[in-house]
C-alpha cells in the first residue's frame, strides 16, 4: 500500500528521497512510529504529526493512500 508523505522545515533532512514531499510503500499494519525509527527521525525535539489532516499519534495504524505531515511545532506569539 502507498501512502504519500510530506516532512516540513528542518525535518525534511529526515526525508528517504532527500525531498519533502514523497510517497512510501509500507506493509499493512505499518505504524506512524515505525516510519519514524525506520528514518531515523528522534523522539525529540516534540513534532506536530498528522494523518489525513487529523492529529495522529506513534501508534495510529497507516491505510492505503493516507496522507501524513510532520513539523515541527510552531512558537511565537
Amino acid at each position: 500500500m502507498k501512502v504519500a508523505v510530506k516532512l516540513l522545515f528542518q525535518l525534511k533532512r529526515y526525508s528517504p528521497t532527500g525531498r519533502a514531499d514523497f510517497e512510501l510503500e509500507v506493509t499493512p499494519g505499518t505504524t506512524l512510529g515505525a516510519l519514524l525509527e525506520q528514518w531515523g527521525l528522534p523522539p525529540d525535539p516534540p513534532k506536530v504529526m498528522l494523518v489525513n489532516g487529523r492529529p495522529a499519534t506513534r501508534d495510529r495504524e497507516l491505510a492505503d493512500g493516507d496522507l501524513v505531515v510532520i513539523f515541527p511545532p510552531v512558537e511565537g506569539g
